[in-house]
């Protein structure tokens, strides 16, 4: 590149003429677990799942140009030039439009590291006990009703989460990631900015988005879903803003969605870069003219959940949205007070094309997060806790029900919301209740008791549920002999869902009993199992 100056460029591309790739033979590009999603939600493998033509990407080597990073679905590239080989580049018959990413800077943090020996607690902090066992985090995730969930055994079970952001320092040491880790559910996914897989570096910031999802010290601190499996993306450039970390967001979308990722939790946002005169302006925000924004509406077709956060402008300058929360199907997630009231710096809508935006709300103001070390914990703010809030809920209740596709879950989540009927541009359709997305998605026999068994602590969850159950006056638990081996006055809310821990006086066997549930001469019976 002769010592001239290097700039990033955006190369959109005329097709994918001549390609070798076909929609038949999806196996090439596409793993087995992303074609079942795209199966199970009826989605067609078309020409934006190709991948770019190989043949054009050669010729853009042969110009002189260094590739960075491409977009199939965009059907871009992304690349590193001097102003002669990006002359060359225009004349190639099959660029479109070539579009300044901005100066090409070295990554301004430290040098990898590799990864660390985890090493197991040797002892572990005081439990709360059994009415908050997602301890320091019961607030915030009581505010999403996911205990119920947790108590019923649904904690994101074979869901598979994404996760980009700018570093995840310290995870692959830090305890609470003890049970993803060691149960192999982390993967070091890719670093975008780097060009390698130096992920637990770099930046706090994706340490304290993925604790309030992923970590699992009961009665300490546990995140929305503690069981789901985690890949790790860094698409964030933390030495500044620029525009090439919206095609970083885009390849990183682009590469969940290959792998099979069912939700995508993004915490960033674009307005502003270090060069202004790049900047987005509010016309802009349609959902249809940035970088991320369209590479957003993609990954939404796809079938994945896609949770961003709204920005953090709400009383600032600027005050809107960013990119890509502006995008369409994209879940834009404001924050909310623990009251549930709007916090005054989540950023508001509407789109410029009119659309509502945020579209849900989340906890997001004095937020429990993970430390930098050990077993620290801190308290934080913003929209970028918020959505992997959310997130990880959409996870919980995806577990749930597995056989539902990504819009049958969404449209449930967003029915259960308090504001679904009066939706604003403040809090969108307001702050979701899982156990009520969840009821409408299992549509429950009004004979099923949802429940759960915790044989170290011997207790007993029932989930209660509106219409099913009244004040009760006691539930009796029977072996399959007829014999009573328990009876207890109890009571509950009949009119909400709440969930009823009852600890257990005898010693049960593992197997099967009858629980039946009274409330004057009406009784409901139910076969559950204690352990194996």
């Amino acid at each position: 590149m002769n010592g001239q100056k290097l700039n990033k460029y955006w190369l959109e591309l005329t097709d994918k003429a001549n390609t070798p790739y076909t929609v038949g033979a999806p196996a090439e590009f596409l793993s087995l677990r992303a074609i079942e999603r795209r199966e199970k939600a009826r989605i067609p493998i078309d020409e934006s799942d190709l991948p770019v033509n190989p043949e054009y990407l050669h010729e853009i080597k042969g110009a002189g140009l260094k590739i960075h990073t491409v977009s199939k679905w965009l059907n871009a590239v992304a690349v590193i030039a001097d102003a002669d080989a990006i002359k060359a580049a225009e004349h190639l018959k099959f660029v479109k439009k070539v579009h300044y990413l901005g100066p090409h800077l070295k990554f301004r943090n430290p040098a990898n590291r590799p990864a660390k020996q985890r090493k197991s607690l040797s002892s572990y902090p005081t439990p709360g006990g059994n009415e908050n066992p997602m301890g320091y985090a019961t607030l915030q995730n009581g505010l999403l009703n996911i205990p119920g969930l947790y108590h019923t055994g649904h904690r994101g079970h074979n869901i598979w989460i994404a996760v980009m952001d700018g570093g995840f320092t310290n995870v692959d040491t830090i305890p609470l990631f003890d049970s993803i880790a060691l149960q192999g559910r982390l993967y070091a996914g890719w670093d975008f900015v780097e060009r390698d897989h130096g992920l637990f570096e770099a930046a706090g910031h994706g340490t304290s988005v993925l604790s309030v999802m992923a970590s699992n010290l009961p009665g300490f601190f546990v995140g929305t879903a503690p069981d789901a499996t985690y890949f790790l993306l860094k698409t964030e450039d933390t030495g500044g803003e620029f525009p090439i970390e919206e095609v970083n967001w885009v390849a990183g979308a682009e590469w969940a969605d290959s792998v099979g990722v069912d939700i995508i939790n993004a915490s960033l946002g674009y307005t502003q870069f270090n060069d202004t005169s790049l900047g987005h302006r509010y016309w802009e925000l349609d959902g249809k003219t940035a970088i991320a924004s369209k590479g957003a509406v993609y990954a939404v077709a796809k079938g994945m959940i896609v949770c961003n956060s709204a920005g953090n402008e709400g009383d600032g300058a600027w005050k809107h949205i960013g990119a890509p929360a502006d995008a369409s199907g994209l879940i834009a997630v404001g924050a909310t007070d623990n009251d549930g009231l709007k916090a005054g710096f989540s950023s508001f809508g509407p789109t410029a094309d009119g659309r509502v935006k945020p579209d849900l709300v989340a906890p997001g103001e004095t937020v429990v997060v993970a430390g930098n070390t050990g077993l620290d914990l801190g308290v934080s703010s913003g929209t970028s806790l918020a959505s992997p809030i959310l997130a990880g809920a959409f996870a919980a209740l995806w577990s749930a029900v597995p056989d539902k596709t990504a819009q049958e879950v969404i449209q449930a989540v967003f029915n259960s919301a308090d504001q679904n009927q009066n939706p604003d541009n403040q809090r969108g359709y307001g702050m979701p209740d899982m156990i009520g997305a969840w009821l409408e998605l299992e549509h429950f026999n009004v004979d099923g008791i949802p429940y759960s068994f915790d044989q170290f602590n011997r207790t007993l969850k029932v989930l209660a549920i509106p219409g099913q159950a009244s004040v009760s006056d006691h539930f009796e638990i029977y072996d399959l002999k007829g014999n009573l081996q328990e009876i207890e006055k109890i009571s509950w809310n009949a009119h909400a869902v709440s969930t009823l821990q009852i600890r257990l006086s005898s010693t049960y066997l593992p197997g099967l009993h009858v629980l039946r549930i009274c409330n004057g001469q009406t009784c409901r019976q139910q076969l559950i199992s204690f352990g194996n």
